[in-house]
């Protein structure tokens, strides 16, 4: 009698253990975003607002970042590894990789290109780039990252490639192609415009670059925090969704968004940003 009792003993526990499902210690934070911005006498790095953020607010949860490109960081969610994204964009066929937790709206990313060569681009009346006419022409050459997503839209219109289209791999997300442009080693790249922001409050004059919208790519694009689709990443972006999930997460979220825009872009998408941000105030339903 004894003994069947401690046998079930054990086996409430174990089914305890079970219920309440992996633990989450530590999380290796892949991180391909080191944009830096200048703010009064110092230099910040709006994805460092938020790891510094998560650190605080998950306690006995452990971020180890780590400098990631997107291929080498999309294998190891793929791959289950007890990992997460900083943040990516938000594809379907990404959210059956992954668990998500939104982060940002971004403006869509745009055409940067140097000034001597907007008078060679096919524009439209209202001054977008169209990108299939610009990837047939070999005389303009053009540079994206390997592995990366900038949008559905973008990405639909990208993935023919062109004549002159370099897909570079590098250690993070793609920050040396707009420095490959400001070389005149390729003519264009895309990328959003707060990149533009970053270069000018670090750099003496007017920059030689542009930022041009794309011709059908003029929809924001939402990006999160994305975790493995396993149990351990369920428990871990549930974790990182409450901590976001409040009034003070967002605003925390808002104002990294607000120091790396140009600030024609936040007026132009203030209205999305307001419903964007009142929804992430909240944990998400169902996640």
């Amino acid at each position: 009698m004894r003994q069947r009792l401690c046998g079930l003993a054990a086996l409430l526990l174990a089914g305890s253990a079970q219920a309440a499902g992996p633990v989450v210690d530590s999380i290796v934070w892949l991180n391909g975003d080191t944009l830096a911005v200048r703010v009064g006498d110092g230099v910040v790095r709006p994805s460092d607002m938020i790891s510094s953020w998560l650190q605080a607010h998950m306690p006995g949860v452990e971020l180890r970042p780590t400098l990631a490109n997107a291929e080498r960081s999309w294998t190891l969610v793929r791959q289950g590894e007890k990992a997460c994204i900083a943040n990516a964009v938000r594809l379907p066929e990404r959210e059956r990789l992954a668990y998500f937790s939104a982060v940002w709206l971004m403006p869509p990313p745009q055409l940067i290109v140097r000034r001597e060569r907007l008078d060679a681009l096919p524009l439209d009346v209202r001054g977008a780039v169209n990108l299939q006419t610009l990837l047939a022409d070999a005389s303009l050459r053009g540079a994206i990252a390997q592995g990366r997503s900038y949008g559905p839209a973008l990405d639909a219109l990208l993935a023919p490639g062109g004549v002159g289209l370099l897909r570079v791999t590098g250690a993070d997300f793609g920050s040396n192609l707009v420095s490959m442009v400001l070389q005149d080693r390729v003519d264009y790249t895309v990328e959003y415009p707060n990149i533009l922001v970053a270069l000018g409050s670090q750099r003496e004059g007017e920059l030689p670059l542009a930022a041009l919208p794309v011709k059908g790519a003029a929809d924001p694009v939402p990006s999160g925090v994305a975790c493995p689709r396993t149990p351990w990443g369920h428990a871990a972006i549930r974790l990182i969704d409450q901590a976001l999930g409040t009034p003070a997460g967002a605003a925390m979220l808002r104002e990294a968004l607000r120091i790396s825009l140009p600030a024609d872009t936040q007026r132009a998408y203030r209205d999305a940003f307001d419903a964007y941000f009142q929804r992430r105030a909240k944990p998400t339903p169902g996640l």
